[in-house]
């Protein structure tokens, strides 16, 4: 009996009684000694500016796409994190993802994570592909792939013996999935890369797990409109109240009415006693 409890601690040690499993804990072994011993070593930080070791390899690279293969645990140490007593209790989950952007410490750049190999049960590995520009939504940032135009020619048209030339620049952009990706992303919404606007034609958000493929096709520029944009936002910027103040009252106000508002101080718990006037900003009127 000693025998065999002595077997059953080497198998368990060794990743477990099924061969699978301790063929997955000798290749987790293999990653993790290579995590540090090896040229293709490296160290992603994870959106929530979490760091932790792993592997890019490359894979494919051209003019409109570099591709890489990363390889991480499910679970391992933050480097980032103050130390614990032992090296087990400091292990936690990873939780790296298809859609998932993170950044390559060494040297800056952001990669946006595309498809797993499932077939991988060992550790987390993926193809990633580097991001170069950034979009902003609702006032946050995102990482995205990008492929730039493909066209090589001008299109021209003629009415009434004028000729002109019609926009026909298109992008492929990959993007996060998630709930505000999925509602701004739809057919004729416009967005700025690179300073320049850009009008959604077709989105995919179903042939690839946590990514959203956009194509973009170029637009006109309404300076006008965004002027108008800024300054509603300059002028609901200098009308909200300053923070731990808050204004009681009816948020619906109609002609002719009359209504009692409160100016209350949330962190003394008091109301505060104002000589002015109350003023209806006329800029987004409802009929």
């Amino acid at each position: 009996m000693q025998g065999l409890t002595n077997l059953n601690a080497r198998l368990k040690y060794r990743g477990g009684a099924r061969v699978t499993d301790r063929m997955d804990a000798d290749k987790l072994r293999s990653l993790k000694q290579a995590m540090f011993n090896s040229y293709q070593a490296a160290t992603a930080i994870l959106e929530d500016e979490r760091e932790f070791r792993c592997l890019i390899n490359p894979n494919k690279m051209s003019n409109d796409l570099d591709d890489k293969i990363i390889s991480i645990p499910f679970e391992d140490i933050c480097l980032n994190k103050p130390k614990v007593r032992t090296t087990t209790e400091g292990i936690e989950t990873i939780g790296l993802k298809p859609g998932d952007v993170f950044q390559w410490k060494e040297n800056g750049s952001h990669w946006i994570v595309t498809l797993q190999y499932k077939t991988e049960t060992a550790y987390f590995r993926a193809q990633c592909r580097e991001c170069k520009e950034q979009i902003e939504l609702n006032d946050k940032k995102y990482w995205c792939y990008v492929r730039g135009p493909v066209e090589n020619t001008i299109l021209w048209s003629q009415v009434n013996g004028d000729y002109f030339n019609k926009l026909n620049y298109t992008l492929i952009m990959y993007v996060t999935k998630n709930e505000e990706t999925e509602a701004f992303f739809h057919r004729f919404s416009k967005i700025k890369i690179a300073g320049k606007p850009w009008e959604v034609q077709a989105i995919d958000n179903i042939s690839m797990e946590g990514l959203i493929e956009v194509a973009l096709k170029e637009t006109f520029q309404n300076t006008i409109e965004e002027k108008m944009i800024e300054e509603k936002k300059k002028i609901e910027a200098a009308l909200e109240p300053p923070k731990g103040i808050t204004i009681i009252g009816d948020k619906i106000v109609r002609s002719y009415d009359i209504k009692n508002y409160i100016v209350k101080d949330l962190d003394n718990r008091k109301d505060i006693i104002l000589n002015g006037e109350w003023k209806v900003d006329n800029l987004d009127v409802t009929m």
